[in-house]
């Protein structure tokens, strides 16, 4: 499946609960209703957030991240690969 990353110049402040989901959806790598898999998010020191993703599709990943309340487009959504080969 494809990876992706995405990038948040600025996240919405969020409840503990809310993290506390996003936290226990990446321990479980479970698939949501968008079949996207949250695999990490690394949070910058000046609010921006990166959120890494697999998914079908870009559009999956944005279905899946504004379905939860965090707003984004595709302009933020970008394939990777990894160079280390994981």
């Amino acid at each position: 499946m494809p990876r992706f990353i995405d990038i948040h110049r600025e996240m919405p402040e969020m409840p503990a609960e809310m993290v506390q989901q996003m936290q226990d959806r990446i321990s479980s790598g479970a698939r949501d209703e968008f079949d996207a898999i949250a695999i990490d998010v690394l949070a910058g020191n000046d609010g921006s957030a990166f959120c890494i993703t697999d998914a079908p599709d870009a559009a999956s990943v944005v279905s899946s991240h504004t379905s939860k309340g965090v707003p984004m487009t595709e302009h933020d959504v970008h394939q990777v690969v990894s160079m280390g080969g994981k």
